[in-house]
């Protein structure tokens, strides 16, 4: 056994040594469920870790920056803390003010780890940002737009990876079978009460299916019980960011008009019910990352027009993932700029282990000399001036 697949393994095993108190602390912020899944997920990609250094890893040593995102703690702790500690001399990583004072806790349950390669700086992104610009590499998970204003402030010759979200869009298709489309669907827009960035905003249903489709969907999203985060099992829990709440509860208000099923909203504790709402035309239908348990719902009738949907400027700029149903029109493995999932959610896809993203520019990027590069992202396979060429894209509808 040699160091990595060592530390790799030890790591491993000690996130499973403390798994009931990192649930604990997790269920503070996610449901117990989604918690569970994260720490799968995290000890996966730790075991991955020899495979995906032998498959990737460019050049090694320097310091690594990363913007810890506000959920998935646990994971991303694991995904851009240990492991660019495998092949990096140095790993920052500064927490979200959403969820610093977990993150904190996180890194105090987890600090004595053997060889923990991570430094928690907790200073303002000003002071981090000085700290970034002697980084072999920058990872940024937050807003686009805050994006922006970090990459001006670092050397252009230091890369950032640009993290984002992207709607996730489900297509159910003529010949899709409607209860695994509705089961798929609910489960993952309701993955963590829709707090997670892989959650699908939409859904566009062939006009053959829809009605069927639409009234599935209201019958499942009204059984799904209000429960406390660390109830397990498929609940709606309060939210836990405030301005998500915000922002869902008054998406909800604008369009009450168009509303399919639930529609409760309890502001004092956060409380948003599965809702469903229907809009009427496709090309015209672009939700914002709702991060709720909100799922909107549209329908087409031939295939083109769901791929000039997904080609259209908006979709493009954040085209990340699509899950294809029973449409046979829709086969490439990239569509518009989003990474066809074929009949599966984008969840059941993502691995830690390999590239993240799809191809549009505010999903997943590479900005380094004032250029811009879109493509799914693994800080492995990026390390260093000069990354590994992409691994060609095997669609996952075809295997």
């Amino acid at each position: 056994m040699d160091e990595i697949e060592f530390l790799c393994a030890t790591w491993a095993d000690r996130l499973l040594d403390r798994s009931e108190d990192l649930l604990r602390l997790l269920t503070s912020v996610a449901t117990r469920d989604s918690a569970v899944a994260e720490l799968d997920s995290a000890v996966n990609t730790l075991r991955g870790g020899r495979r995906e250094l032998e498959r990737f890893a460019g050049h090694t040593g320097g310091r690594v920056c990363t913007f810890l995102p506000s959920n998935n703690v646990l994971y991303s702790y694991v995904l851009f803390g240990l492991m660019p500690g495998l092949w990096s001399d140095e790993v920052l990583v500064r927490p979200s003010a959403r969820t610093r004072d977990v993150v904190l806790r996180l890194h105090e349950l987890l600090k004595d780890v053997p060889h923990n390669p991570v430094s928690l700086v907790d200073v303002s992104q000003r002071q981090f940002v000085a700290l970034c610009r002697q980084a072999q590499m920058v990872v940024f998970t937050g807003r686009y737009e805050n994006l922006q204003d970090i990459r001006n402030a670092i050397p252009a010759d230091i890369p950032v990876l640009g993290l984002g979200s992207g709607p996730n869009p489900v297509v159910a298709g003529p010949y899709a079978d409607v209860s695994e489309v509705v089961r798929a669907t609910t489960e993952s827009r309701l993955f963590n009460g829709g707090q997670d960035c892989l959650c699908p905003d939409l859904l566009i249903a062939h006009s053959s299916l829809y009605p069927q489709i639409r009234e599935e969907l209201a019958a499942v999203f009204s059984t799904i019980p209000r429960a406390r985060r660390e109830q397990p099992g498929l609940i709606a829990p309060p939210l836990f960011y405030p301005d998500a709440f915000d922002a869902a509860a008054a998406f909800v208000e604008t369009h009450r008009d168009k509303l399919v099923s639930g529609g409760g909203i309890d502001t004092p504790s956060r409380w948003l019910e599965p809702t469903v709402l229907e809009f009427p035309g496709l090309s015209e239908t672009h939700p914002p990352e709702l991060f709720s348990p909100v799922l909107c719902l549209t329908s087409y009738t031939e295939p083109y027009q769901v791929r000039a949907w997904l080609e259209s400027e908006t979709e493009t700029e954040r085209g990340m993932y699509v899950s294809v149903y029973g449409e046979p029109g829709l086969p490439d493995p990239v569509l518009g700029t989003s990474v066809n999932c074929g009949p599966r959610t984008a969840f059941d896809v993502e691995n830690g282990n390999q590239p993240f993203g799809g191809y549009g520019r505010r999903a997943s990027a590479r900005w380094q000399h004032g250029e811009v590069v879109a493509r799914p992202l693994l800080l492995s396979r990026e390390a260093g001036r000069h990354p590994a060429p992409e691994v060609p894209h095997t669609s996952v509808a075809a295997r």
